[in-house]
């Protein structure tokens, strides 16, 4: 079996608060620090589908779009739907949508993701830069892009199927050679500076292209779907190490509302439901809580 897994990424690729331990032992809460939380997580996120279901998958998404925009031809960017400048000018005014129909729109275009499960399934990666040090910071194994790059390509090695990869562009051109596209590439080919994980060679990614969203509805999927996790680690990311309990001392974990609505997507182990270190993978992965995304564990608020 075949697949295609497209790839786009949530949050900022560099450094921007210097390395203090106070962050990783007392975390301040995100209502009183929320730039340092913005700024702290980087996500990549892959959306896997089956090749026979991209054609049926596409049709559902452009019927959606011309349900609501009355043509196809339009890109879903996350960022678009939430400023409100962004709104008016990329979708009010352009396609003369109201507010509350682009509201409906933006709920409808994840119920759609969640309705299709079954052939979509997410790969992500959360990259939490408060416990990289200054000195591993100007490594490969430091950086976010190069790291969460390699951890998500080895569990595509270790999933069933051959995969064709197609990254969101993130250059100002689509050229392999240079930037982050070469970078990329390097991980594929080499993992240059990067401690090996259990893969040394990625025999089941057959190709890797890079491609505008403009013109790739499952791209605007994978910005969509990046973007909710990367808001549940903003928000929720120290309760997703089990940092919150409740009286009786359980951990306990909110969830960001998109987040909630697609976590069904989440590939996980057939046998026992775990998602963790399949589907989500936190780098690093410290407290190893095995949250039941599936089926709603009853500790989740």
């Amino acid at each position: 079996m075949s697949y295609h897994v497209f790839i786009d990424d949530s949050g900022q690729k560099e450094y921007f608060f210097p390395y203090s331990r106070d962050f990783v032992d007392a975390p301040p809460s995100f209502k009183d620090y929320p730039d340092l939380w913005r700024k702290n997580y980087f996500v990549l996120c892959g959306v896997r589908i089956k090749d026979d279901a991209l054609g049926l998958i596409n049709d559902k998404i452009n019927a959606l779009k011309k349900k609501y925009f009355n043509t196809s031809k339009v890109e879903i960017k996350s960022v678009w739907l939430r400023h409100p400048r962004q709104r008016e000018m990329r979708y009010i005014k352009r396609f003369g949508i109201s507010a509350e129909r682009l509201n409906e729109f933006g709920k409808a275009f994840v119920a759609l993701i969640s309705e299709n499960a079954n052939d979509m399934k997410l790969f992500a990666v959360v990259f939490d830069k408060r416990y990289y040090g200054e000195q591993k910071r100007m490594t490969a194994e430091g950086t976010p892009l190069l790291k969460s790059a390699q951890v998500l390509f080895e569990k595509l090695e270790y999933s069933i199927g051959d995969n064709i990869v197609v990254f969101d562009q993130m250059e100002d051109h689509l050229r392999i050679d240079k930037g982050a596209h070469e970078r990329i590439l390097g991980v594929l080919g080499k993992n240059h500076g990067l401690e090996d994980i259990y893969v040394s060679h990625y025999s089941k990614i057959i190709d890797i292209k890079f491609k505008k969203s403009s013109g790739e509805n499952f791209l605007q999927v994978a910005d969509v779907c990046a973007y909710s996790i990367y808001r549940q680690f903003v928000e929720y990311g120290r309760e997703w190490c089990g940092d919150r309990v409740d009286g009786q001392g359980t951990p306990v974990m909110a969830m960001y509302d998109y987040f909630e609505k697609i976590r069904h997507n989440f590939a996980h182990n057939l046998a026992n439901q775990q998602v963790r270190g399949i589907g989500m993978t936190c780098i690093p992965d410290v407290a190893k809580k095995n949250w039941d995304l599936l089926k709603r564990d009853p500790n989740m608020k």
